[in-house]
């Protein structure tokens, strides 16, 4: 029985195009493949026989991809996941890594480079191209050299600090988002990057941060 590859694409052509490079590149003497242009779909094809996913994030919350990965791994712990993304943040590729994902490739990765990533990640290595090698390094050897840093603070957009402000008072998504004069979807937006950024869960461990570090008036 072949082992089987995952492909998640947010566009059903370019899921085809990655099926077809893939092809033509003799993956299917390996595996069977599976594609997907519904992210919520890919829980439901994964099984014990797929070795291999692939997913294009460039589109989707970086909060429900850090759900996804963990909840794959949680049921599914050989799997190998490779993510294709044209996010930068160093923070994230870094947080991706912790999660357990074999292979970060940004925008700039082309098909030969693609392929040496899926050689490595297939024969159970991680790989890392220079750029991202480069920027984890940098980023680490910082964070080394600043121990009293707030992690994440310094990254709050002023919007975002108006957000914060406003949850900490005890005002609901509708209320803040009438004071400000933005859109509810907008308020949730920023909400989980404020989460994300800070590395805290859920609203109450957001509050209890933000007075523990001084962050709200």
């Amino acid at each position: 029985m072949k082992r089987e590859l995952i492909l998640y694409e947010n566009h059903e052509l370019h899921l085809e195009s990655v099926q077809c490079f893939l092809d033509h590149h003799q993956f299917t003497n390996m595996f069977d493949f599976k594609g997907t242009v519904q992210f919520e779909a890919i829980e439901t094809l994964v099984t014990k026989q797929s070795e291999l996913l692939i997913m294009n994030i460039s589109e989707i919350n970086v909060n429900e991809v850090f759900e996804q990965i963990e909840n794959l791994l949680s049921l599914h712990p050989a799997l190998k996941i490779v993510l294709l993304s044209s996010k930068t943040d160093v923070r994230l590729i870094k947080k991706f890594f912790d999660k357990g994902i074999r292979s970060f490739l940004t925008e700039n990765t082309d098909g030969k480079e693609f392929l040496r990533a899926l050689g490595q990640v297939i024969n159970d290595k991680v790989y890392i191209n220079d750029d991202t090698k480069n920027a984890l390094f940098n980023f680490i050897c910082n964070v080394d050299e600043k121990p009293g840093k707030k992690f994440g603070v310094e990254e709050l957009t002023e919007r975002e600090k108006e957000v914060l402000d406003l949850i900490c008072e005890g005002f609901r998504t509708k209320e803040i988002a009438e004071k400000l004069f933005i859109s509810t979807h907008t308020v949730e937006s920023h909400r989980r990057n404020i989460m994300l950024k800070l590395d805290v869960r859920n609203s109450s461990m957001l509050v209890k941060f933000a007075v523990d570090h001084n962050l709200v008036s």
